[in-house]
């Protein structure tokens, strides 16, 4: 099934065309906004809460403005991000900065950063807490990578780094769904996170992994930071590195579905399964790749 033809996916991207027809009163706001945050991608975080929520026992559509909160703050992070990493190209389109220069990218960076506060507003106070406190790691883990020159960083500071950047945001957007469910069990709650946590430490690992590989034909950056194949790669040969690589990633996926094992079967928990699996399928022209033979 193609994630594209999910319920799930389908909603919010309907979502986010509605919101960007009144996100502000600000023509010059509106039309880089809608530039940046209208773009491709697989929607991955707003999934794993609706899925959290659905898994839950929830109804999906009541994630709808945590959603639309947690793709705001990643999206001002890329647009943060590609300055940082002299980014030119991303999702097969200029960077907001190299197409409407530096203020309005930060302008609209900072924009989206306060609509999603506005936006994670009308849920809970432990729900908008968490939902803080993912900007807090992002804002952390920028420092990590940005801080650290490519060639220089340790196995277990990119671990640390891609936790903030990357996973935090999916373990607290797998929460932050299961509670939005009215679930009061914080055991369950915390195996979402769980999940949350293991599949972003994969996606991230994976996602670095195939820009190292070249099979990002949508993205160029000025600045590479290390990625775990690159620190491997200093202690072993090439063919090896990219074995463990894969080998690492796929533990933190296998993690991620023994995390939800318990929850009760639904259509949700089949759909955060095949998010795993999806990830993992990434990895198929690198295993396949002649040099790995």
């Amino acid at each position: 099934m193609k994630i594209e033809e999910w319920d799930e996916y389908k909603h919010f991207i309907n979502a986010i065309t509605e919101s960007l027809a009144s996100i502000s009163s600000s023509p010059a706001l509106t039309k880089v906004t809608g530039y940046i945050f209208n773009t491709g991608g697989k929607k991955l975080r707003p999934l794993v809460i609706m899925l959290s929520c659905g898994a839950a026992g929830g109804d999906f559509k009541s994630t709808t403005n945590a959603c639309l909160a947690v793709e705001a703050i990643h999206t001002a992070s890329l647009a943060h991000d590609d300055i940082l990493d002299a980014g030119t190209m991303r999702r097969n389109q200029p960077t907001i900065h190299e197409k409407y220069g530096l203020t309005a990218a930060i302008l609209c960076g900072d924009f989206l950063i306060a609509k999603s506060i506005e936006w994670i507003s009308i849920y809970n106070p432990q729900v908008v807490f968490d939902f803080g406190h993912s900007g807090v790691l992002l804002s952390e883990g920028e420092i990590i990578d940005a801080s650290i020159k490519r060639g220089e960083m340790k196995a277990e500071e990119y671990l640390e780094c891609i936790y903030k950047k990357t996973a935090a945001l999916f373990e607290i957007s797998a929460k932050i769904g299961s509670r939005i469910a009215h679930s009061n069990d914080e055991d369950a709650i915390e195996a979402f996170g769980t999940y949350g946590y293991e599949f972003g430490m994969a996606y991230q690992i994976v996602d670095d992994l195939l820009e190292d590989f070249g099979l990002y034909k949508d993205k160029e950056s000025g600045v590479l930071s290390d990625s775990l194949f690159s620190i491997h790669l200093r202690t072993m040969p090439f063919a090896e590195a990219a074995k463990k690589t894969i080998l690492e990633a796929e533990a933190y996926l296998n993690r991620a579905k023994e995390a939800i094992a318990g929850v009760s079967e639904s259509p949700s928990k089949e759909k955060m399964f095949a998010l795993a699996d999806y990830v993992n399928s990434l990895m198929d022209k690198i295993r396949n790749a002649p040099e790995l033979a």
